[in-house]
């Protein structure tokens, strides 16, 4: 057994007053994988008997595990934390005075763990953290003197609980190295992703989730110099850390902190691996292009990320083709670069505030030059889309204005209380032109991530460039969050609620949750002043089994829950339209729902459609593994969704005689490829890989991932055209819908008129890369089909409307597709032969 202190502090004076994580937890770190209870107990422990210690909890996880970032400091730099932190906001401040640098600590954040099965980073952390607590070495003291240190030691506590539990459940004495061993291959869904399945390295643009927000916050409080970004990768690698790929650099950050701090801080890293003899690699993979990874976000507020990425052991030893990879040595190399990170920041640490300082006022200065002076964007309708926006926003500490009149501007009427103008001339400049630009030409054609991430394009808004301000009105805050509903008059005849706010799903299900009658507007009308479009819903008075007076204390809670406006009308008669006792008003059914799950089933996709359903309708969706579906009564549920995935063959008769029997399904991507295969679904794959050239043309071998993966489509924005009249496209004011497209799957219009609900343009291309051929085969295609079959249908997408819980553009498609699926009666072309 190794000599714990020696083999990660070899040759460190430490305070034995200040307990060792093996003193304290009863192992030695590395012998066995920290439970994150265990974990922030320690550094309360280190709080409790340290004045260089001090604990703050952020918010708390899905699961309501408390979220820490541990702060770490010379006992003046700790008590005196309040006033660092104000002069923090003046460094980062333009219009403020610059403050004397010369006496600023340097702020250096450690994080760790935001993948939760690779929990190196995490162990390394509770090393990390003992050493800044105990050490009492000269180049310790004057680290703490000269830095604020944070460690977020798991950025994704959730699941890294999940992934500790199944290797220590599963490890074995003597320790097995075997690949194959049930400790190293996690079940489904795994220790990867949050409570949600999600990604949450990709989330510090996004801020969908819970940890992302409670992150940002901290993050936005303090703006520290340095953020470090600890994730493992294969058994078979060795050690990366930055410089990442060359030609794969975010173009709105300064050249200074890729050639100049990247290269200055590698050098330290070198040296601390050498020492250990620890094979490394750099410039080769991973980029800074996505502006949402825990390594790039920092490069877009003024600081340094920076990613470091460790062979895994997943487990406590495994075999490559180095050797035996143990847990230990996958901690000890994270906890040298963490701490040569410390040391590398004290070095340069009046060259990293002055950069700062720098960043922020050429962000203004630099907007001020160009003709671009700001953003507008709204949405008439729909007011809970432009709220979520808001608060995208607000995340992100960006500068925003309500109007103070209506604006008609590149052909588009922005109102007064429905749009928000954003100024490029503030200190957040890069992040705004990260939000609104639409890129098309890149350095490279590989991309480790998504090519594309403009904002307005996701939700969905209607947005345009300004070239001249309007007159701030009301500074953008969390009150415009809080705009109250107006509440229906009572009405003894029925209730309607337009259809094109996006919560208006929400308020939908609750009425069937409450076993209300409602109906759905197959066609649009007008009552009274209002017109009302394809998708509105309209709830009688009569007929119901609640009073009138009990309804309309129930539909007012309703609206004010889902914070949507329903209207209570006198009369059916319309001024226009079809009145409401028209046949074309369609009872909706209440979803009965179910999701595969499991062993093959794509993760991320399948967490989507459950996050959504959680916490933007409140409906619950039955996550089915998929080695039961062969056994499962089907008949309880009316609705399935199948996301992309492995599919076995024997369970397409079963699905289709469901289907046929008047369910719907509703797939994703490759299940919509597995659907059409096996004759469930009748139209028609176009085919991606056809050469425009039967002439062979020889590659370069090394140029065979390059060359192929070039033609993959990871990340990009295309504009379709779909069928505001089609119960997929209610509640849509706009024929023109931006796709987001990360996959290969590609259909061909049907030849039914009416089942292609939703089809590329012939000129789609909008933001991120595509391939020129790739284009052309995207061009036209469709993006969502209807197939009927029998008294049912499956509603195929090309593409994943769910997209990482932000694609609000498009998720109201798939939201529509499960509750007014059963509503969608495709007619046969006259004349054409029935099947």
């Amino acid at each position: 057994m190794y000599s714990q202190t020696d083999y990660f502090f070899s040759g460190k004076k430490l305070n034995p007053a200040i307990p060792s994580p093996q003193q304290y937890l009863g192992y030695a770190i590395g012998d066995h994988q920290t439970r994150y209870d265990k974990l922030v107990a320690y550094m309360y422990e280190l709080d409790r008997l340290s004045d260089r210690v001090s604990v703050s909890v952020i918010g708390e996880t899905y699961e309501k595990r408390p979220h820490l970032v541990v702060m770490f400091s010379s006992p003046s730099n700790i008590s005196q934390l309040p006033q660092i932190q104000q002069e923090r906001i003046k460094l980062v401040n333009p219009s403020s005075p610059m403050p004397d640098i010369s006496k600023m600590p340097v702020l250096v954040q450690l994080g760790a763990n935001v993948h939760g099965n690779e929990t190196s980073g995490g162990e390394a952390m509770i090393l990390a953290a003992y050493y800044l607590a105990a050490s009492e070495d000269e180049d310790a003291k004057k680290l703490l003197d000269n830095a604020v240190v944070f460690i977020e030691p798991v950025l994704n506590p959730d699941g890294r609980d999940r992934f500790v539990s199944w290797v220590n459940q599963n490890k074995a004495t003597p320790l097995v190295a075997d690949p194959n061993d049930r400790e190293h291959n996690e079940v489904w869904p795994g220790g990867r992703t949050n409570h949600y399945w999600f990604d949450l390295n990709r989330d510090w643009y996004l801020a969908v989730h819970v940890e992302s927000q409670n992150r940002l916050k901290f993050y936005h409080q303090w703006l520290p110099n340095v953020v470090t970004d600890h994730h493992e990768m294969g058994t078979n690698a060795t050690f990366f850390f930055e410089p990442s790929k060359e030609n794969a650099e975010n173009p709105l950050v300064p050249a200074y902190v890729y050639k100049t701090l990247n290269t200055k801080f590698a050098k330290y890293y070198e040296n601390a691996l050498n020492a250990i003899g620890s094979l490394y690699y750099t410039k080769e993979s991973f980029d800074n292009l996505y502006p949402g990874y825990g390594s790039s976000y920092p490069d877009i507020q003024g600081g340094l990320g920076l990613l470091f990425e460790q062979a895994s052991s997943r487990g406590y030893i495994q075999d490559s083709q180095h050797g035996s990879v143990t847990f230990a040595f996958t901690i000890r190399n994270q906890l040298v670069c963490a701490l040569a990170t410390c040391q590398a920041a004290v070095d340069e640490r009046q060259n990293l505030l002055k950069f700062q300082r720098d960043f922020f006022a050429s962000a203004v200065s630099d907007a001020n030059k160009q003709p671009i002076k700001g953003y507008i964007v709204g949405d008439n309708q729909d007011a809970n889309k432009l709220k979520k926006f808001a608060q995208f926003l607000l995340y992100h500490q960006i500068e925003s204005y309500q109007l103070s009149d209506n604006l008609n501007t590149d052909g588009k009427a922005f109102e007064k209380g429905k749009a928000l103008f954003v100024p490029t001339a503030q200190p957040q400049y890069r992040m705004v032109q990260s939000i609104f630009e639409k890129p098309t030409k890149f350095a490279d054609s590989l991309f480790y991530d998504a090519s594309a991430w403009n904002m307005p394009l996701a939700f969905g808004l209607t947005h345009a460039e300004l070239k001249t301000l309007p007159a701030k009105n009301t500074r953008l805050s969390e009150d415009f969050l809080k705009t109250p509903t107006v509440a229906p008059v009572k009405s003894e005849y029925a209730y309607l609620l337009d259809f094109s706010d996006f919560m208006a799903t929400k308020a939908l299900y609750r009425l069937l949750q409450y076993n209300i009658t409602t109906k759905v507007a197959m066609r649009a009308f007008k009552i009274g002043d209002k017109n009302y479009g394809h998708g509105s819903l309209m709830i009688p008075v009569q007929g119901q089994r609640l009073n009138a007076t009990t309804l309309f204390e129930t539909i007012k809670a309703i609206g004010q829950e889902a914070q949507v406006n329903f209207v209570g009308i006198p009369t059916g008669f319309s001024q226009s339209g079809i009145d409401l006792g028209s046949n074309n008003f369609q009872k909706v059914s209440k979803p009965e729902a179910l999701i595969v799950t499991g062993q093959g089933v794509a993760s991320y996709e399948a967490g989507e459609v459950w996050y959504w359903l959680d916490t933007h309708v409140g409906m619950p969706i039955s996550k089915v593994d998929i080695a039961t579906l062969p056994r499962l009564n089907l008949s309880r549920y009316n609705v399935i969704v199948m996301v992309s995935g492995q599919y076995d063959r024997s369970l397409a008769p079963k699905i289709k005689q469901w289907v046929a029997n008047g369910g719907t399904l509703i797939t994703l991507k490759t299940a919509t490829e597995w659907a059409l295969k096996n004759d469930i679904a009748h139209e028609t794959l176009r085919i991606r890989n056809v050469s425009d050239s039967s002439k062979s043309i020889r590659v370069n071998y090394e140029d065979a991932a390059a060359n192929e993966g070039s033609q993959n489509t990871g990340g990009t924005m295309f504009e379709a055209d779909i069928d505001i009249t089609h119960p997929i496209g209610f509640g849509y004011k706009n024929r023109k819908i931006t796709l987001y497209r990360n996959g290969n799957t590609l259909l061909e219009p049907s030849k039914n008129p009416y089942s292609t609900v939703v089809q590329y343009s012939d000129k789609p291309w909008l933001t991120g890369y595509v391939h020129p051929q790739t284009l052309k085969k995207i061009s036209g295609s469709a993006g969502v089909l209807v197939s009927p079959e029998g008294s049912g249908r499956t509603i195929l997408f090309a593409d994943n409307p769910n997209f990482r819980g932000v694609w609000y553009g498009t998720e109201k498609m798939f939201l529509n597709a499960i509750f007014f699926g059963a509503n969608i009666s495709t007619p046969t072309p006259f004349g054409a032969k029935e099947e």
